[in-house]
């Protein structure tokens, strides 16, 4: 296995680790990656238990030049000029450490990341005012919605990563076809949402012995980037396929040799979500728990003194709309076409669904995320 392989089969059995994990009744957006090479940017600075705790969950312990594979792997995939994709990673610092040279080095060299010294001890509005401030203008507005909970007069490192991404569907939805339709929520409520519609050849799987549906919408003329709908048959049965969904599972759901070509009409609700997580909790369940303890975490590679990590917390947003993950301007127009065929079969995600994105040519998951409720 080369070093990409291994980072992106690092990368993919941490999503999986994660949608096992998340439990909630609100809409998710999660970019695995850019956490788990936010993570791997805090390892390089453990040593003994903390870091074999970190590599354990983040999949990287039989891994050689990981971080070489990490930065080769984000060059691979914002060099594209069909979508804009941008993940960054930030350590804030308490004023009162000393932070390595060799570890600032480093992680600008693997990561081209740098640390931001705040004052969270003595001024800790002050210090989260700066965060909103420098994500507001480092990420043109995309992320302004981080909770001053994030910080106290305890806090000591936050690790903020962001990721969202710009793309255009390979086949639009045109505007005509989309209407207000009833969404069913998992507890069998109704309520009204904008649904879009097209129809067209798409790859869709049906797998009755789960009791689901997957559908595959690529990006873009080369369709190098794909989501997957995965549509449970039952409007409750999203929480099941999200608490036992496997590594292999996902693999071969998001496989398109798996897929069969059929001609479809497809609905899906025009959604958005901005999300920031606090993910510390979800971590130490994971087993990365001696990081986050005042008297157990070891990061004197980054500074000598008591160092522990405060919390990770990761920024996202994601639109699903008529042009994509978020509008675009282009130059193309929005062509329908007519056929004199009717389409084989409908794909309705009128109910709560899990989505993926994935980068085909290195069969990276790039985003999960549960969309429960307009």
């Amino acid at each position: 296995m080369s070093t990409l392989e291994a980072v992106v089969s690092a990368n993919n059995n941490f999503t999986v680790a994660l949608a096992n994990k998340m439990s909630s009744n609100e809409n998710i957006v999660l970019c695995p990656l850019s956490m788990l090479t936010a993570l791997a940017l805090v390892c390089l600075g453990a040593v003994r238990k903390t870091e074999s705790q970190m590599k354990k969950v983040l999949h990287i312990e039989s891994c050689t030049d990981i971080h070489s594979g990490f930065k080769q792997l984000l060059s691979n995939l914002t060099e594209s000029k069909e979508y804009v994709l941008n993940i960054d990673n930030t350590l804030f610092v308490e004023e009162t450490f000393n932070i390595s040279d060799t570890f600032i080095n480093i992680s600008k060299l693997w990561y081209n990341s740098n640390s931001e010294i705040v004052g969270f001890k003595n001024h800790p509005r002050s210090a989260w005012e700066y965060m909103v401030n420098w994500l507001t203008e480092k990420t043109a507005g995309n992320f302004q919605n981080m909770s001053l909970e994030t910080v106290n007069n305890d806090t000591k490192l936050v690790v903020v990563n962001t990721a969202f991404l710009l793309a255009n569907w390979t086949q639009n939805f045109p505007q005509s076809k989309s209407e207000k339709e009833i969404f069913t929520l998992s507890t069998n409520e109704k309520v009204y949402t904008l649904m879009m519609g097209v129809e067209g050849t798409f790859n869709i799987r049906i797998i009755k012995d789960e009791m689901l549906s997957i559908i595959e919408l690529p990006y873009g003329k080369k369709q190098n980037l794909r989501m997957y709908v995965i549509l449970p048959d039952k409007y409750d049965g999203i929480k099941k396929i999200q608490q036992n969904i496997s590594y292999e599972q996902m693999n071969d759901w998001t496989n398109p040799e798996s897929m069969k070509k059929t001609f479809i009409e497809i609905f899906l609700p025009y959604f958005k979500i901005d999300s920031s997580y606090s993910m510390k909790n979800v971590l130490r369940r994971m087993g990365m728990t001696d990081v986050f303890s005042e008297t157990k975490s070891n990061l004197s590679e980054i500074s000598l003194e008591s160092l522990y990590l405060s919390d990770v917390i990761n920024l996202v947003t994601m639109e699903a709309d008529e042009d994509g993950t978020e509008e675009v301007t282009s130059d193309d127009d929005h062509l329908g076409f007519l056929s004199l065929r009717l389409p084989q079969m409908t794909f309705r995600a009128d109910h709560p669904f899990i989505f993926i994105i994935q980068d085909m040519p290195t069969r990276c998951f790039l985003f999960y995320g549960l969309f429960q409720k307009p």
